[in-house]
Formats: structure tokens, C-alpha cells, sequence
């Protein structure tokens, strides 16, 4: 992909609907904003040197998510400070990219470049407890969805968010090996037994057997949580929510920057009070995960990077640091 040409399409774009934007129409510029978590998506920053706006793109197979997040945006923006929607994409800015969703611009900085993110974690695990049992969510999702979800066990839940992913980055990175020197096919193999011992483990887990209620987020890494600085916080990309998922999923991927660390009993604490002792079993399984995730999930970035020359080199270089840190790692705590 282009990416100057890209962003002169959304330049265009944004000229023609800047009224509705709230934009000056003669001073506008549009800049890409790299993800180095992937590639699905497309987001740009929009500003006409006053006002900035954020434009979220995407593909038609994952439309269905922003639009389920546009339904939901004032309620999210109103309870849990996820960006305020401005208005719906419908057209086709970028080739192949059918919808999208304009927010207002948050300035601040991800939670993984401040100095102190204690006080701020423990702000997002309040409100993370809140979205939960968030019923409002849950009755509008339901609704939208038809109950589509309705009997979800949180083993289905983990296989949704981790082994289906885990299965298709695996066919992306078999299909472009030749990019990967630095992995052997004796690795490939490995990583695909793996995942099903992944698989078999959470669908015979009593404690993965119930049913699965939580509304949860599924991504709060914390390149998605922004805070600026006064330590008020945003928690942004919500087109991942499920009405049929595992809190445990939420509170993995927030304290996994905290797991082993001298601070981790503090923070297991937390969510017992929270979430209650029965959640701690699966949070640790999502730990596994997790790492497993930073294993596989580079590599496919790392081939998809092929495809957007401006960013390539370093998310190429992000990418093998983190598998080649990650591997021995989850090699020397799982591996048996």
C-alpha cells in the first residue's frame, strides 16, 4: 500500500466533508497512524491546524465491529471515556476499506510510556469491573445481534479470541516462510501443537465449562489506554467488545505488563476484590496465552508489514525483538 497516496485520498475526503467534520476545509492535512499491533484496520489523523479529528477505516469483513461500536458510542464515551464519535463513514475512502468511524482526537500519551502508571491501572480496573456486568451494553449488543452468542461457554470464548487467531496467523506466516529466516520449520510445527494443547486444555478446564456473561473489551493492552497529564485516562479501539466473553480476558491483558513482577501479588489482590477468587484459574491460563500471543501474533505482522513499505522496517524490527524475547521465555515456563 501507498501510503502517501492514502492519505492524500483521506485529505480529499475529509475537504469534501469537513462541514460535518467540523474542519476548515482549506487547511486540512491527513497523516497515517501506525498500529504496530496490525494491519486490518487503517486510522488517520485529520486536522486543519485547530481541530483534530481521528478516522478509523475498515475492511468490509471487519465493519460489522465498528458499526457495533457506533451503536454503543455514546453510552461508552458517557461511562468507560472511549473517544466521542463524530460521525459514520459509509463510503469507500481507500480502496477496499467500505466503513468507518471519525472520533474526536485524544491527545495523550499510551499508558506504556508514562513514568507512573499505578494510580491510572487502578482507575481502569474500576471501570473495567463496571463494563462487566454492564447490562445497558449487554441488552442494546443483544438486540443488534439477536442473541447471537447467547450460550457462549468461556472456553468458546478463548478459542474465539485466542486460538482462531492463533490458527490464521499461523496460515499467513506459513504462507509467506521464505520471509522468516529466523524461524525453523521445526518451530512452525511445534507453534501448531501448541495452540491445539492451548485448545484441549481450556475445553476441559472446570473452570473454563461455564457460561460466559461478561462484557469485555478483549484489547486493553496499554497502547489503548491513553492518558494525559493530569492521569486522566481513555480507553480507545473498542471494536472488539463481546457481550459473550471472559472478564478474565480484560484483566489478563491489562496486568500483563505487572504478571511476575514484585508487584504482581498486590495487583492478584485487586482483582480478587474486584472479580472474586474463581476468575484467578483463567486469568492465569490468558497469562499462557498472552505470551504464547507475542510468540506467533509478531510474526504475522511481520509478513503483513511487506505490504506497507513506509512502516515496514520497524515493525519488522518491533516484531522479531519481541518474538525472539517471547519464545524462550514461554519455552522455559511451558515447555514440558
Amino acid at each position: 500500500m501507498d501510503l502517501q497516496l492514502a492519505e492524500q485520498q483521506v485529505k480529499k475526503w475529509a475537504e469534501a466533508n469537513s462541514y460535518s467534520l467540523g474542519l476548515n476545509g482549506s487547511k486540512i492535512e491527513a497523516k497515517y497512524i501506525w498500529n504496530p499491533g496490525g494491519f486490518v484496520n487503517q486510522s488517520y489523523r485529520i486536522s486543519d491546524g485547530e481541530t483534530i479529528r481521528h478516522v478509523k477505516i475498515a475492511p468490509e469483513q471487519r465493519a460489522p465491529h465498528l458499526k457495533q461500536w457506533a451503536v454503543i458510542s455514546e453510552h461508552l464515551t458517557n461511562n468507560y471515556k472511549a473517544p466521542r464519535l463524530i460521525e459514520e463513514v459509509t463510503e469507500e475512502i481507500i480502496p477496499g476499506f467500505s466503513y468507518g468511524l471519525v472520533f474526536d482526537f485524544i491527545e495523550g500519551n499510551p499508558l506504556s510510556s508514562i513514568s507512573n502508571p499505578i494510580p491510572v491501572i487502578e482507575k481502569v480496573l474500576k471501570a473495567l469491573n463496571q463494563l462487566h456486568t454492564d447490562n445497558e451494553i449487554k441488552t442494546v449488543i443483544a438486540s443488534e445481534t439477536k442473541g447471537k452468542g447467547e450460550d457462549h461457554s468461556y472456553s468458546e470464548a478463548f478459542i474465539e479470541e485466542y486460538i482462531t487467531r492463533f490458527e490464521e496467523d499461523l496460515q499467513v506466516i506459513r504462507s509467506e516462510k521464505h520471509l522468516l529466516n529466523f524461524v525453523s520449520e521445526d518451530s512452525l510445527d511445534w507453534f501448531d501443537s501448541e495452540v491445539e494443547t492451548l485448545r484441549q486444555i481450556a475445553s476441559k478446564n472446570p473452570s473454563f465449562q461455564k457460561k460466559a456473561t461478561d462484557v469485555v473489551h478483549n484489547d486493553l493492552n496499554w497502547q489503548n489506554l491513553l492518558v494525559n497529564e493530569n492521569q486522566d485516562f481513555w480507553i480507545i479501539d473498542w471494536d472488539d467488545l463481546a457481550v459473550s466473553g471472559d472478564a478474565a480476558m480484560d484483566y489478563s491483558v491489562l496486568l500483563w505488563p505487572l504478571y511476575n513482577s514484585k508487584d504482581w501479588p498486590f495487583w492478584k489482590d485487586q482483582v480478587i476484590g474486584l472479580a472474586g477468587n474463581e476468575i484467578l484459574e483463567r486469568i492465569e491460563f490468558y497469562f499462557r496465552a498472552k505470551l504464547l500471543d507475542d510468540v506467533i501474533d509478531v510474526l504475522a505482522d511481520y509478513v503483513e508489514a511487506e505490504n506497507i513499505p513506509d512502516v515496514k522496517e520497524m515493525t519488522q524490527k518491533r516484531a522479531k525483538e519481541i518474538h525472539l524475547r517471547a519464545y524462550p521465555e514461554y519455552l522455559r515456563l511451558y515447555a514440558r
